[in-house]
């Protein structure tokens, strides 16, 4: 899951260690478009967070 698409009040849980991450502000299409979004997935514990 990469951050150009989290939307508002998600969140990215690590299933190795339990850490969480809310989103409280999207990055939005503007930030996006200028390639400033990561590209890849949010990485916790060598592996992809995934939503909560």
């Amino acid at each position: 899951m990469n951050c150009g698409d989290l939307k508002m009040g998600q969140v990215l849980h690590c299933e190795k260690c339990g850490f969480e991450l809310e989103v409280v502000k999207e990055c939005g299409d503007v930030s996006c478009a200028t390639d400033t979004c990561c590209s890849g997935n949010v990485m916790c514990c060598g592996e992809p967070m995934k939503l909560k």
